[in-house]
């Protein structure tokens, strides 16, 4: 196996979810807690839609301002906005995102192993520090790589550079391991060796380019040949 593993955040390691579900546990709002699992699911449908808008047209901005305005719509569509402190609440707890369940077993396993880990993320420097900070994973990451500095997001090519510039290393060199199919795509297209995590055993996305690998959880990093 290549000896560099490089995993995507949002999604991959961190449950999007967890916000929302969080929150819903918090409170006895009945119309949020009716909601609370199709307006997380929205949210994330913005931000990752919200991404691809603004670098398909060249103009730079920030995850942070993408998730809230995504956040916005979310919660205008359901009816929500005027909820007191919900959206400072939302927004608080998604810089304090769980991890998947497997997740530190698996870093912990690689580490031993001797791998060199990182994160490369669309998230910013503060969104991402924050999130591996009340993780407690900072002490498994070799390196947490943000798209903040250029102003667009994956799968745009300067964001996946970022790994051969920090590690001095070939895409050949590289496992690069996310959840969402269409970033496993552009990381094959870049010429990293791709492990798509099917969390919702969703089909593959139809595209010029595919993942090296597929699997249910990050488990299967640990069966990678």
């Amino acid at each position: 196996m290549k000896r560099i593993i490089v995993f995507d955040a949002y999604g991959t390691l961190f449950d999007v979810n967890a916000a929302a579900r969080t929150y819903a546990k918090m409170t006895d709002d009945d119309d949020f807690l009716s909601t609370w699992e199709k307006l997380s699911s929205l949210w994330r449908e913005k931000q990752i839609s919200y991404t691809w808008y603004y670098t398909s047209m060249g103009y730079k901005t920030n995850f942070w301002k993408v998730t809230e305005d995504a956040l916005d719509y979310a919660l205008e569509y359901y009816r929500l906005g005027t909820s007191t402190n919900l959206r400072d609440d939302l927004l608080k707890l998604y810089r304090e995102l769980d991890l998947f369940p497997e997740v530190l077993s698996v870093l912990k396993q690689l580490q031993i192993k001797g791998f060199r880990l990182a994160i490369l993320s669309n998230g910013t420097n503060y969104m991402l520090n924050s999130a591996v900070k009340n993780a407690k994973i900072s002490e498994y990451m070799t390196a947490v790589l943000s798209a903040e500095d250029t102003g667009f997001f994956k799968p745009h090519e300067t964001i996946y550079a970022k790994v051969l510039e920090f590690f001095s290393c070939e895409p050949n060199e590289v496992i690069f391991v996310s959840s969402n199919g269409w970033d496993a795509a552009g990381g094959s297209a870049f010429g990293f060796s791709t492990l798509w995590v099917n969390r919702n055993s969703l089909p593959e996305e139809k595209m010029l380019w595919r993942p090296t690998w597929s699997g249910n959880d990050l488990n299967a990093v640990l069966a990678l040949p």
